[in-house]
């Protein structure tokens, strides 16, 4: 058997699989200890150290052996796995209730990762959401296709019409967000990844936005999960990190493919993502409650024209958050239109104005950041792309990250009285 073929006892999975003494615990508790002092690793520290070495050796050429065939679990080179790399990884999978997550050097490379691995190839077509992080959307768009993937884009938040794509195209691989970068509309993710099972599709979520904290894919029949580790779940702006999470089933072909792509991620980053993840959930509490008031001050003052929030009883999709999501929370992550604000120098003038809330094209921070998609995440698309998604030039993504909420309310305020000066 080659090493990359799909086996139910993968010992590849084993140290990177769920925290089985954390399994049952909160997710708090889950995120402050599954994957450290991991009993095999003989580690009994309070967090696990950086190990920093590339290379590993063992007592004997049998041992070596085993490693190098699978019989046995362990490290051989970084690349392939590492002690600081699985503390995080059998953390994620703890919070996903994957069977094994692999972590990347970036959310890009994850998806990336998880799109070969899913078989994205010449005769399998990728279905991906037209609401989706501008990169995602590019490299679906202009790298695939070089490759011999052909590649579509729809609606996901029609299913009927999306039903049909799937019926007629025959994908091989459908992906998506639960909620849509940046348009921050919410995908049903458990019917659409049903529906890409009933037409023989392998389903990807990316669940940046939402992560475990909101919504976990897996429970729900996905097959991959992937995450911009470097946003919520890290949180501190000082790591670029991803990960893939996925059943054992299909993790030894996960692994293969990413020690052929090699886009394993620091020691250093895993233990700087770990040490962010301690706070996650505090921090996701605290950014979801501010996000509300923060949405609903939007949504009365008189210069916004629309607030794209799922906790908004106007947004198009507050019913299926509220099916999906747990009770009062809706992410943290939401766009407004501002009226009138649609030359370069009323953009500029309304960021500029901003003395908290931070211009800067990423989100999941402890700090608020805010972005016009049109001049910097999609600025690569064309006016009729833009339009069709929902971007327009006055249209801004905000993330609300954890400071005090009223500061908040009279960065905006200010703000959009200058743009109306």
């Amino acid at each position: 058997m080659a090493k990359w073929e799909t086996r139910e006892d993968s010992v590849n999975s084993e140290i990177r699989r769920p925290d089985p003494r954390y399994l049952e615990k909160g997710l708090t508790t889950q995120c402050v200890h599954a994957g450290e002092r991991w009993p095999e690793d003989r580690v009994w520290t309070s967090n696990t150290p950086i190990y920093r070495s590339t290379t590993y050796f063992y007592d004997g050429a049998e041992a070596l052996d085993d490693r190098l065939f699978n019989r046995e679990p362990g490290y051989i080179y970084t690349r392939g796995g590492n002690p600081t790399q699985s503390a995080l990884e059998r953390a994620l999978s703890t919070l996903e209730r994957a069977d094994a997550t692999r972590v990347c050097a970036s959310g890009m490379a994850a998806i990336h990762l998880a799109l070969v691995a899913a078989g994205a190839g010449p005769g399998h077509p990728i279905l991906c959401s037209s609401d989706v992080y501008g990169s995602v959307f590019t490299m679906i768009q202009n790298i695939f296709p070089r490759l011999g993937a052909p590649t579509l884009l729809a609606d996901f938040t029609d299913l009927d019409r999306l039903e049909a794509t799937m019926a007629a195209e025959k994908p091989a691989i459908v992906c998506f967000e639960v909620i849509t970068n940046p348009m921050t509309k919410i995908i049903d993710a458990p019917a659409v990844i049903d529906m890409a099972h009933r037409h023989g599709a392998v389903a990807i979520v990316d669940s940046t936005y939402t992560t475990p904290f909101l919504f976990r894919p897996l429970e729900h029949g996905a097959d991959y999960v992937t995450h911009s580790v470097s946003k919520y779940l890290s949180g501190h702006g000082d790591v670029l990190a991803g990960s893939v999470s996925c059943r054992r089933k299909d993790y030894d072909h996960l692994l293969f493919t990413a020690i052929q792509i090699g886009s394993t991620l620091s020691p250093q980053d895993c233990w700087l993502a770990q040490r962010g993840l301690k706070t996650f959930p505090l921090r996701m509490a605290r950014q979801c409650a501010s996000a509300v008031e923060i949405a609903r001050f939007l949504q009365a003052h008189p210069l916004i024209e629309r607030v794209w929030y799922a906790g908004l009883s106007s947004h198009p999709q507050h019913e299926i958050a509220k099916r999906l999501f747990p009770e009062g929370r809706y992410g943290a992550m939401l766009n407004f239109d501002v009226a009138g604000c649609d030359s370069r120098e009323k953009v500029f003038r309304f960021l500029d104005a901003l003395s908290i809330i931070l211009p800067a094209t990423s989100l999941g921070d402890v700090y608020s950041l805010i972005v016009n998609p049109a001049r910097s995440t999609h600025n690569w698309l064309s006016e009729d792309e833009l339009a069709a998604i929902g971007i327009g030039g006055g249209t801004f993504r905000l993330s609300v990250g954890i400071e005090d909420e009223e500061d908040l309310r009279e960065d905006l305020g200010q703000a959009l009285a200058a743009v109306a000066g």
